[in-house]
């Protein structure tokens, strides 16, 4: 059976994606996992990052940085995605 991801989830790795080509880097080892909740995780080919996209919220791990991105903590469901974005694209370049 498929799971189901968030609007937030699709537009978020979309996004990434798009921002990690920009820097000559793309995703691997993408899956889809959970059992109270639906999330994405996968890794940054060529780096040692791992991320999570959660259905309102993200995280990734890399080096010795592990930020989180929750919902209460951002304006909106965009902004919350732009910073987390950013700031894995910048640890990624």
């Amino acid at each position: 059976m498929e799971r189901e991801l968030t609007k937030f989830q699709t537009e978020c790795e979309k996004r990434l994606t798009a921002a990690l080509a920009q820097v000559g880097r793309s995703l691997a080892d993408r899956r889809v996992a959970g059992i109270s909740e639906t999330y994405i995780t996968g890794s940054v080919q060529c780096r040692d990052i791992t991320f999570w996209i959660y259905e309102d919220g993200a995280d990734f791990k890399a080096r010795d940085r592990h930020p989180t991105f929750e919902r209460p903590d951002y304006d909106s469901l965009d902004d919350l995605a732009d910073a987390f974005i950013q700031q894995l694209v910048e640890a990624a370049a």
